[in-house]
């Protein structure tokens, strides 16, 4: 084990020791109020039986209200305890699961991402993206909907999106940033852990803020200045009949009705606003309460700097500078419009609330105020806390391989891709084997026995490269590389719903591979065991064909493959070509394997041994 890594495991023990002790603690003092609330709560009890029984002991009754008012003092206090020792218990169990990936013990890793695949993905499918035991399950503390959409986003963007070196080496410095700090992260993952109960987006109060503040609501210029006339005469009406007296009183029987047929008027044009409010209302807190960590959070790189100004921006492009306000306090001012919303949900209550006065339309005003004034750019926010969990998952890379190191990216209008004892991320660091590999123009053709370690390998350039391209660190000495696209054809699954065959299943994978090809973009390809679905002829003749076609000064690839002959085709050096292999060895206990690349073309096999070894043999 390296120093880093002794390190870690040291300062890792001490956290986990330390913060259960804290736990254990705060439950303690918790326990210890919850009893003190109890026999208060029984006091109280006793000493308004006292008082019922002896009626002229007024002692009683002010000792009953003492021991209450102490009650209502010390059951908030318990909140507040029950509320941290809650928070305590939850980062322990992060820093468990931090322990966990460590070890990639994925049994204790709750996200796996598998809501997130895509059938027909150039890649990732092929490289374990998504799903049980893979980079999004290994790495993810996203717990809202917008950080796992943006980790998704940053995982497969290389497929679609021209990469930007510079933007790239900005999010490395802020993951390196996080990293630096295991306390923040970990309190920061808390506080969205328990601020979000479900993974769903406020969909609701996004809808909200997409409508037309002008058109959302069809009667509001013509329908609310009789119902506030009308609430004013009938209340001027009432004053003037109960001085006067008599059948005064006809006229603001009157215009309550009128208020009754105002109402049931006004009722269908904000039922759905009304609607949306009561969808939304309960995030409202919870989002506020996330925004209000990340606020408060002191970070140094221009990244996060740039994301944390996002949240502390001004209001309107237009405002004042004196009404600066961050996206929290914006937040806590729509929770409370939305308190006196709620109130008018109930039937009772709503018929009260607007025969006395028009209650909808003031709160209706008050909500298209907050939405022109602060929420234009919420769902800019929103989305920056994505990022900043993002950003967070990151960082998980750093902790798990802490002699791991940021990838450079080559100024090169060619692909290039060097790195120094490069091993596979999803692969314990107790059994990962790392190896050195650089590719420069054409294929490398990798050939060896089965199980050696040929897709690994493939895999593992494959899974570098997009770490690289996220801005986390990636366990390797070193890497250099250019921007690349990326195509795989390495997990191939038939579909017989579709009348799909494995053989045709390859294909188009490797279509998708050619069409990234016909640009003179960057790509870099992998392809395992082509054609494999098919005999040995159109196999050899087939792949020939691939390889031609991508033979480009802009593409780059590595293709694992059983075919010597496919090997031996290019004497004339038509193809830009190089190999390398994995080989095995055998002694008294059996058949062992090194996983170590080697340079040319292998010649060994190890099928007889393999079916012997199972039993079947001659």
């Amino acid at each position: 084990m390296s120093d880093k890594k002794e390190m870690r495991e040291q300062a890792w023990q001490e956290r986990h020791d330390q913060l259960s002790k804290d736990y254990s603690q705060m439950q303690a003092k918790a326990d210890q109020m919850a009893n003190i609330r109890g026999v208060l709560f029984i006091g109280a009890l006793v000493l308004i039986g006292l008082f019922v029984t002896h009626r002229s002991q007024m002692g009683f009754l002010f000792g009953a209200i003492a021991v209450l008012v102490l009650f209502v003092i010390v059951a908030i206090r318990h909140g507040k305890l029950k509320a941290n020792a809650k928070r305590q218990e939850v980062i322990l169990g992060i820093h468990e699961q931090y322990q966990a990936r460590s070890l990639h013990d994925f049994s204790k890793l709750p996200d796996d991402g598998n809501d997130l695949k895509e059938e027909k993905h150039p890649f990732a499918g092929d490289l374990d993206l998504f799903g049980n035991k893979s980079i999004f399950h290994l790495i993810s503390v996203a717990h809202t909907t917008f950080g796992r959409a943006a980790l998704k986003k940053w995982l497969v963007y290389s497929a679609t999106e021209t990469l930007d070196p510079e933007e790239i080496v900005r999010r490395q410095k802020a993951v390196e940033e996080l990293a630096s700090d295991l306390k923040m992260v970990e309190e920061l993952e808390a506080d969205t852990k328990i601020n979000s109960k479900k993974k769903a987006a406020p969909r609701a109060l996004l809808a909200y803020l997409s409508e037309d503040a002008e058109n959302s609501l069809e009667l509001k210029k013509t329908l609310w200045p009789f119902m506030i006339i009308n609430t004013i005469l009938m209340w001027s009406s009432l004053v003037v009949a109960l001085i006067v007296g008599g059948y005064v009183f006809f006229a603001p029987a009157l215009f309550f009705v009128i208020q009754i047929l105002l109402m049931a008027l006004d009722y269908k044009n904000t039922q759905l606003l009304f609607t949306l409010v009561e969808k939304f209302f309960p995030e409202l807190r919870s989002y506020s309460n996330i925004f209000s960590s990340i606020e408060k959070t002191e970070v140094k790189s221009e990244y996060l700097v740039s994301l944390k100004n996002v949240l502390l921006s001004e209001e309107e492009q237009q405002a004042p500078k004196e009404k600066k306000s961050s996206t929290s306090h914006q937040l806590q001012v729509l929770y409370r419009i939305c308190l006196f919303v709620q109130a008018r949900m109930q039937p009772l209550l709503y018929s009260i609330l607007n025969l006395a006065f028009p209650y909808d339309p003031l709160m209706i005003h008050l909500l298209e105020k907050w939405k022109k004034t602060s929420g234009k750019g919420l769902e800019r926010r929103l989305d920056v806390v994505g990022e900043w969990e993002a950003l967070m998952s990151l960082a998980t890379l750093s902790f798990i391989y802490p002699d791991g190191t940021f990838p450079k990216f080559v100024p090169s209008n060619t692909p290039v891709f060097r790195a120094k004892e490069i091993g596979h991320p999803l692969i314990p660091e107790n059994r990962i084997v790392r190896n050195d590999f650089s590719l420069e123009k054409g294929c490398c053709l990798i050939t060896g026995s089965n199980m050696s370690g040929k897709t690994t390998l493939l895999r593992t350039v494959g899974i570098n490269s997009i770490l690289a391209y996220t801005g986390a660190v990636v366990p390797a000495a070193s890497l250099e590389l250019t921007p690349m696209r990326i195509g795989a054809s390495m997990r191939i699954e038939d579909n017989l719903g579709e009348g799909v065959s494995t053989f045709y299943a390859e294909l188009l994978k490797i279509e998708r591979i050619v069409k990234l090809a016909r640009t003179d973009t960057p790509l870099l390809y992998l392809i395992d065991e082509i054609f494999r679905g098919t005999n040995s002829r159109d196999r050899t003749d087939g792949a020939w064909i691939v390889l031609k076609k991508l033979n480009k000064p802009s593409i780059i690839g590595l293709m694992s493959t059983h075919d010597y002959e496919l090997c031996k085709m290019n004497d004339n050096h038509e193809v830009d070509l190089s190999y390398a292999h994995f080989s095995e060895y055998y002694d008294d206990d059996g058949l062992h394997f090194d996983y170590k690349l080697k340079e040319g073309m292998s010649t060994e096999t190890n099928a007889k041994y393999l079916m012997k070894l199972v039993g079947i043999d001659d």
